[in-house]
């Protein structure tokens, strides 16, 4: 075999290259690996990013390490007509850790990026708004805001969500959509405060619109509880 530094530089890659290595699974004997095989390995196990990764999935029953609808949804669903979806409390690189307190702080009001683990040419920009238990299950309901994005979510596909923009702690604040229809709401916001409470209804845009008026309890620092005489939906801006 020639030296290594004999054989032409190859400038132009392409998923199916090769190079050498040792297999620690074969007593370190020497095999090919591809770069395709490379990057699918550093993706299955997030060595190279911080970002959370769940599979989509359209079937029921729904596993640990997913990201799912309520009811589950299409094959192929465009990141334009998401607003909601349901999260697993843990993701697929940590199954046994719950980092469910992860989807209120930071993330709610921030900004988060979706991308498909094997292709980030397919992306989604939203603000991630609230998220609620459902139930004591381990899963929860996500509300989202739409803001850019190419293409969406493909059944058995795995996507990291990562923060994109921190919406910071100096006018912490939270917007929580109130759905589906109920008398009462009760809200952990975890602002740490008193804080001011403004309830509305939906406008066309699935935004908040007109204020609704209802009693507010301030259970702590961290839970308020919103009731009605009536059964109402719409957003609570927590301030």
């Amino acid at each position: 075999m020639a030296r290594i530094s004999t054989y032409p530089l190859d400038k132009e890659l392409v998923g199916s290259d090769y190079w050498l290595g040792s297999d620690a699974n074969s007593n370190y004997a020497t095999k090919n690996f591809s770069i395709d095989s490379v990057a699918e390995y550093m993706n299955r196990v997030a060595t190279q990013t911080q970002a959370l990764r769940f599979k989509y999935t359209n079937t029921v029953p729904i596993n640990n390490g997913t990201l799912t609808f309520n009811p589950p949804g299409a094959g192929a669903v465009n990141f334009s007509a998401i607003s909601t979806f349901v999260l697993s409390k843990n993701e697929l690189t940590n199954l046994s850790t719950d980092i469910s307190a992860f989807y209120t702080a930071p993330l709610a009001g921030s900004d988060v990026l979706i991308t498909q683990c094997d292709d980030v040419s397919i992306w989604g920009v939203f603000t991630w708004e609230s998220s609620t238990q459902i139930g004591t299950s381990n899963f929860y309901t996500i509300n989202v805001t739409y803001k850019s994005g190419n293409n969406g979510l493909i059944a058995s596909k795995d996507y990291f969500i990562s923060l994109l923009t921190y919406a910071g702690t100096n006018d912490a604040n939270v917007k929580y959509k109130l759905t589906p229809g109920a008398t009462e709401f009760t809200i952990q916001h975890n602002l740490n405060k008193f804080c001011s409470v403004t309830v509305t209804s939906d406008n066309a845009a699935n935004q908040p619109g007109n204020q609704v008026f209802c009693d507010v309890e301030w259970i702590d620092e961290n839970n308020v509880k919103l009731s009605s005489g009536a059964v109402f939906t719409g957003w609570a801006l927590l301030n």
